[in-house]
């Protein structure tokens, strides 16, 4: 395995966890609409500091590894799509992240946080969706 493609899959594997951690945090924060504001600035952090770096990192050695060329059979192919609509869905979840926890600031309650947080919802699950999607499709060509 290529140091590139070591890169890629620990990178991956980073965005999956930072998924899956912040499902559990939008999850309490919808038993417990009190830790809105909170729960917002902490997805941020999180956001700003692991998940951003990690889906760039994914996007970057992924386009260095089809550079460095390889067989672009369809299993790829879908591979490639998903992970481009994955990066691009993220970069459109965290600028909803940012916002959000800025409106949390003022006022985690009102109209302005609230449409945020349920676009910010759509568009993560767009991104675990099409994460899951390129997962899925990477182990079945490895299998192979």
């Amino acid at each position: 395995m290529s140091v590139t493609l070591m890169i890629h899959v620990l990178a991956a594997g980073i965005w999956l966890g930072c998924l899956a951690t912040e499902i559990a945090f939008e999850k309490a924060m919808a038993a417990d609409p009190s830790v809105r504001g909170f729960v917002s600035r902490l997805h941020d952090r999180v956001d700003r500091f692991v998940e951003g770096p990690a889906f760039v990192a994914v996007a970057a050695s992924g386009a260095m590894l089809l550079v460095g060329g390889g067989a672009l059979g369809t299993v790829m192919i879908v591979k490639i799509a998903l992970g481009t609509g994955a990066v691009l869905a993220n970069v459109w979840c965290l600028g909803l992240v940012l916002a959000r926890a800025e409106a949390a600031r003022h006022d985690p309650s009102g109209d302005a946080w609230i449409a945020l947080d349920r676009r910010q919802h759509l568009a993560g699950t767009v991104v675990t969706v099409l994460v899951a999607a390129a997962t899925l499709a990477a182990w079945a060509h490895a299998a192979t």
